[in-house]
């Protein structure tokens, strides 16, 4: 800057900056200019206007200036200058509509990112240059970058990236990696309803309130386990980490749910708190219709978090997959089965098999069959069509007990069959075995077929804790049962998992672990027969007579055909020593003979 009183202008002050350069050229501009002047004039000022007035604001960019065929733009990151580089081909079609082809604008775009020298005026420095250079290497309406910028992109989410090698530029020392880009080609939205059965969910990466290194690590860190908690969920379909960070630079989360293909998209933001506290506030929606589903705020100390010893993040992925269920429960309700995708069917039916009410229980039937014959190559409709008919034993529904011990051995098969490595087939039918047909070593292959597989299959953990109950195993019942829970994403089977944890810690001995868990079950599924037939036996043992005897009554108000002869007659372990002494206990709570 020049000193006071020199007679000299002051200079704007320059500063040394990483930026995202873009220019952008006329292609013939010299010819146009001569040709149609003041038509490629008026176009040309009106294009320009639109890009400082539109294209820039969405974008975050500034223009830094702007001549007669060409324009210098600038841009903090790469993703929003090939964003802005991909929207200023696409809009510059708009102002040739009316003129003959020889008249037409085309551009030529170049894109670097560099360290360079920067006024309120201009960009200074080789980046700048660089640049230039890359613009004349592209065809009339393209965009070339460089391998700093290419290296930021990810193919097919941000741009369709193509490696041209290594080019020679007119006035530069050697040659350079270049890279042509062109627009994402959106997938063609499916007309015809969805064969993966799985729902589709994405879980953005977690902004922190404050850029803060222990903040910024806090929130990657929580993003990380809800992605892990969400993946052991059998019903859903979980994006990778790497590329919902990739298509999170889209602002819309239509956009980003097209992208992605998926129906939910999770995003949260997180704040460390005075007193070593941090707030997760989570939003879920539904990317297609663009509808916010919950929004909610959770609190716990981190220290806690890291260690394991609070519950906000299966909070959170509780409250994630209750969302997703109760979306697609709403969609099926009245609804005729052709119209709804197999991800409606699929989560519809396992939402309503574990509402136990029977009409409930018999629209679960009917949405599990219209999946397995749409989706017959694949294993879920036949799996979980074989845990309904096992299901309808467990309650106490079943007027042929044999016949559905037959379907769900057949729904079993045709599972295994669409898929032979499936954890999930391996599994229910490990249910259908043990249960239904009380061929326990033929479970246990199941189980752990499933669990070679997936070692994290939740629910083959919890039918082994249940199968060693049988076999009154009861330490390594209540040992697969913890594993069980602990991998349990708190979804809307918790009452499930909880149900079968305590008939788990009755077989270990271990009575008021087994009377907490079932009363926590209770508290989300007041129907559950099995729960309340553990519950009995749980506070008889604990010297709770009169509560037993109202448990018992409760059980009887819901399965009025149950007697203790029944009971041992469908104990998959036989007549055991635990059986026996079941039998003996329900009986004294008032379970009729």
């Amino acid at each position: 800057m020049s000193s006071a009183g020199s007679g000299e202008e002051d200079w704007p002050e320059l500063v040394r900056a990483t930026k995202t350069i873009v220019i952008v050229d006329v292609v013939e501009s010299v010819r146009l200019m001569q040709a149609y002047e003041s038509d490629v004039i008026d176009r040309w000022r009106r294009f320009v206007h639109e890009v400082r007035t539109q294209v820039l604001p969405a974008h975050q960019g500034r223009m830094v200036k702007s001549l007669g065929d060409g324009m210098l733009l600038e841009f903090e990151n790469v993703i929003t200058a090939v964003a802005a580089a991909l929207d200023l081909q696409e809009r510059v079609g708009a102002y040739n509509l009316a003129g003959e082809e020889a008249a037409r604008i085309y551009l030529r775009v170049g894109v670097h990112r560099a360290e360079v020298m920067v006024d309120e005026l201009d960009l200074y420095g080789s980046g700048v240059n660089l640049a230039a250079r890359l613009a004349s290497l592209a065809r009339p309406g393209g965009i070339i970058c460089s391998a700093e910028v290419r290296d930021e992109l990810v193919d097919s989410v941000h741009a369709e990236v193509e490696d041209l090698g290594m080019c020679y530029l007119k006035h530069w020392p050697c040659a350079i990696r270049v890279f042509q880009i062109g627009a994402v080609i959106e997938p063609e939205r499916r007309q015809e309803p969805h064969d993966d059965p799985l729902a589709s969910l994405a879980v953005l990466p977690f902004q922190a309130r404050e850029p803060r290194p222990d903040c910024l690590a806090a929130a990657d860190m929580l993003a990380d386990e809800v992605v892990r908690s969400l993946g052991q969920a059998a019903y859903l379909r979980v994006i990778s980490r790497l590329s919902s960070a990739a298509a999170a630079y889209d602002r819309s989360i239509a956009g980003i749910a097209r992208r992605l293909d998926v129906a939910y998209i999770v995003s949260g933001a997180m704040a460390l708190e005075a007193g070593g506290r941090i707030s997760l506030d989570i939003r879920i929606e539904h990317g297609p219709s663009n509808t916010v589903l919950d929004v909610r705020t959770f609190s716990a100390r981190l220290v806690d978090v890291l260690q394991g010893q609070d519950d906000l993040v299966p909070q959170a992925v509780s409250l994630i997959s209750r969302c997703v269920v109760s979306r697609e429960l709403e969609r099926a309700q009245g609804k005729p089965l052709p119209s709804l995708e197999a991800q409606s069917l699929l989560m519809s039916g396992i939402g309503l098999i574990h509402r136990s009410a029977s009409a409930d229980f018999l629209r679960a039937q009917e949405l599990l069959e219209a999946l397995s014959e749409r989706a017959s190559q694949r294993p879920h409709g036949h799996a979980w069509l074989a845990k309904w008919h096992a299901m309808r034993v467990v309650q106490g529904l079943s007027d042929n007990v044999e016949e559905d011990a037959a379907r769900a051995l057949d729904c079993a098969r045709r599972a295994l069959d669409a898929d032979p490595l499936s954890p999930l087939a391996h599994t229910m039918a490990g249910l259908a075995y043990g249960f239904l047909a009380k061929d326990l070593p033929v479970a246990q292959a199941h189980y752990e077929a499933a669990l070679k597989t997936n070692p994290n299959e939740a629910m083959a953990w919890l039918y082994t804790g249940t199968l060693r109950a049988w076999q009154g195993r009861g330490r390594e019942a209540l040992a697969a049962a913890r594993k069980a829970l602990s991998l349990a994403p708190l979804d809307p089977m918790r009452y499930y998992f909880e149900s079968l944890a305590g008939f788990a810690a009755l077989a270990a001995g271990e009575t008021q672990t087994a009377l907490d868990w079932c009363l926590a079950s209770l508290r989300a599924n007041r129907m559950h027969t099995a729960t309340h037939r553990t519950l009995a036996l749980a506070q008889w043992r604990l010297g709770q007579a009169a509560e037993a005897r109202a448990t018992v009554r409760e059980l009887m108000r819901l399965e009025p055909g149950f007697s203790v002869t029944r009971y041992l007659r469908r104990f998959p372990g036989g007549a055991t020593a635990m059986a026996l002494d079941n039998a003996r206990d329900l009986r004294a709570a008032g379970a009729p003979n």
